[in-house]
């Protein structure tokens, strides 16, 4: 098949196996980058006070950001 194939189609035959060559690497590093990358996010989680406001808090953003518009 590749034989018969004109030549100026074999640059899209090796695209082709090079993203399969890319494709069946070895995925044990990319799921080692992913984990870390979601243990950083989790480690910046951050508690709220028990006593915290959300009520008063989102009043004053409002008031700080839309306060010129009256």
């Amino acid at each position: 098949m590749i034989r018969r194939m004109p030549e100026n189609n074999m640059l899209y035959v090796i695209n082709i196996l090079k993203n399969l060559e890319e494709m069946s690497g070895d995925r044990g590093e990319d799921q080692k980058k992913a984990e870390r990358a979601l243990e950083a996010v989790l480690n910046l989680e951050k508690r709220l006070p028990e006593n915290f406001n959300f009520k008063k808090e989102l009043e004053e953003a409002r008031e700080e950001r839309y306060d010129d518009f009256s």
